[in-house]
């Protein structure tokens, strides 16, 4: 009943619609009508909340986004749609960054819209970039000023698209039925993208030159997109910020994911003994924010779940085994990826102090991001990452913790998504992005952080009100100039040059993006990451198993003198290793 009050207020919305033509384009969809702005001396159309599926409330909250029905009459696409239901203070804090990252208008459970960006000094056949944000699968929103399309459409000629979708519990609860089916966070995008293919050539863009860029869950999003059989076929190329699919975070089990849904169906007043159908019912009449709500003070958080039928295949068996579209790549993470993190999460950490932390809360950290890390493989990390030819320094294991959690979770997934997709033969470019913006007040010891690379994509340095420098300005532009090249050849360089080469298996070629000249890199990190894949999983393995063995005998000093000589021999067994790929990176 709701959902039909709100699709009969929208028709006679529609229907009575008197709007001035400043930015009027008839697509597929229907007539809509956008802002005309002037953006760097040219001019780009800007529609802003067009939906692109049916309001996801009542009967459709926790189910697939339906695609939207053609319109009749003029859309009015000049004011920007609510973000979708999230926890605002997901983040908890109040810095500059954070509010950045947060929606400041409106929230609703109707949210799936988009917004276009279209330049209108390129009329037809443009490449065209679709925004996926960030946040964990928690938070995020296509309104973000930060998301701006405008600088990028105005300085590289490209029709830029950013869109909403579910998150939380609305956007990924698991039943596993029609009525719940989870990753309906997932699935909105390839909704979103689905409208893009069909209506874009409208806005000036090529249906066929569909990239879409995505930082953190926004990235690891692509990732899932490119491997489900719904999805592949909607999107070109892809640009992955700081979220590679194989990151070890934010995806369940489909068991985890349904025993996680009951657990929290009864903190809610939703008991599962009347069946699946009973629980659904109850949750949909609950508030939704209320929801929402309930799952961060229960710290119950739903994520991407491995449903065996949009997502069939946990992402390291589909990259593994080539399950996955073979599609132009271009990847990468900031220097100081994990700093933002740690001072919200572990004892030490702090923006306003050195975060000198000591031995043991090095250890607690490990502790707490890889818990499944026995003691002789914790002992083995913390050998690894210990700089022994500074160990007096003060700051040894803040600076130790930074780099094992960078390589762990970002450097190490991203080499192993590129070494995929070069097995599949497809073009792959790999980053570090290492510009400090000059007016972040966060001390220098938290270098660049997630997130740091998205003002200078958007081009926002452009503006000049915000205070960047002209080196700032002009790697922006240059960031721009190799997404957008991306985007239209597979290739970020100019036609005229080729400083930024491509990833291959053998030397694993990176570039470095700051304000200096473009350089490449060779290797990023490939020691530590064998490090993490050739001798911790196999050292837990082994090691796991002997303890298992000796748990059914007695005791003795033999024993566990065995256990000993077993960890050191895989600590020499770790030199070898690094010695190999030393040997390999400088053969």
């Amino acid at each position: 009943m709701v959902h039909q009050i709100l699709i009969a207020a929208l028709a006679a919305l529609l229907a009575s619609l008197e709007v001035e033509a400043v930015a009027d384009v008839t697509t597929p969809a229907g007539r809509v009508v956008g802002l005309e702005l002037d953006v760097l001396g040219t001019t780009v159309h800007a529609f802003l909340g067009i939906p692109f599926a049916q309001p996801p409330v009542g009967e459709r909250r926790f189910r697939r986004a339906e695609p939207m029905e053609p319109w009749d009459g003029i859309y009015n696409a000049t004011s920007k749609p609510s973000a979708c239901i999230q926890d605002v203070a997901f983040f908890g804090r109040q810095d500059t960054i954070y509010n950045t990252w947060t929606p400041d208008g409106p929230i609703s459970e109707d949210c799936l819209y988009l917004n276009v960006w279209q330049p209108t000094h390129v009329p037809t056949g443009a490449a065209v970039l679709v925004w996926s944000y960030g946040g964990s699968f928690q938070v995020g929103a296509s309104v973000l000023d930060l998301y701006d399309g405008k600088y990028l459409a105005a300085a590289e000629g490209v029709v830029v698209v950013t869109m909403n979708y579910r998150v939380s519990t609305l956007g990924f609860l698991y039943t596993g039925t029609e009525g719940a089916p989870g990753n309906m966070g997932l699935t909105d995008q390839a909704m979103a993208l689905k409208w893009v293919k069909e209506n874009i050539a409208s806005f000036g863009g090529d249906p066929s030159l569909v990239t879409v860029f995505g930082e953190s869950a926004g990235g690891t999003s692509i990732g899932y997109l490119q491997m489900s059989l719904d999805s592949r076929d909607l999107f070109n190329r892809g640009i992955v910020q700081s979220g590679a699919v194989v990151m070890p975070w934010g995806r369940d089990s489909a068991s985890a994911a349904y025993n996680k849904t009951i657990r929290f169906a009864e903190s809610v007043g939703c008991p599962p003994d009347k069946g699946m159908d009973a629980i659904i019912a109850c949750l949909r009449d609950k508030d939704g924010q209320h929801l929402v709500d309930t799952s961060v003070l229960r710290d119950t958080r739903f994520f991407p779940v491995i449903d065996g039928s949009f997502l069939v295949e946990n992402p390291g068996d589909a990259l593994k085994n080539g399950n996955f579209k073979k599609m132009d790549i271009l990847i990468g993470s900031n220097t100081n990826e994990p700093t933002l993190f740690l001072i919200e999460d572990l004892p030490g950490f702090s923006s306003n102090t050195s975060s000198a932390i000591t031995k043991e809360q090095f250890i607690k950290g490990i502790e707490y991001y890889i818990p499944g890390l026995n003691e002789f493989a914790v002992d083995a990390v913390v050998y690894q990452y210990t700089a022994w030819l500074h160990h007096e320094e003060e700051t040894l294991y803040r600076d130790a913790f930074g780099l094992l959690y960078g390589d762990y979770f970002n450097f190490c997934p991203d080499v192993t998504t590129a070494h995929a997709h070069v097995r599949q033969g497809a073009a792959t470019y790999m980053y570090e992005f290492a510009q400090r913006a000059s007016n972040l007040a966060w001390p220098d010891w938290m270098g660049v952080v997630h997130g740091a690379e998205m003002e200078f994509v958007f081009g926002r340095p452009l503006d000049a009100a915000l205070g960047y420098t002209a080196e700032e300005v002009e790697l922006s532009r240059r960031i721009m100039r190799h997404w957008a090249n991306f985007a239209r050849t597979g290739n970020p360089n100019n036609n005229d040059e080729t400083t930024w080469g491509a990833f291959n298996q053998t030397d694993g070629g990176y570039t470095v993006l700051d304000t200096h000249d473009p350089r490449m890199r060779m290797g990023p990190r490939f020691a530590a990451c064998a490090f993490w894949e050739e001798y911790v999983n196999p050292l837990i393995a082994k090691t796991d198993a002997l303890m298992m063995s000796q748990s059914c005998e007695p005791d003795t000093s033999d024993a566990r003198a065995d256990s000993k000589a077993v960890f050191w021999l895989l600590q020499l067994s770790l030199y070898n290793l690094a010695a190999v790929y030393v040997f390999t990176l400088h053969a």
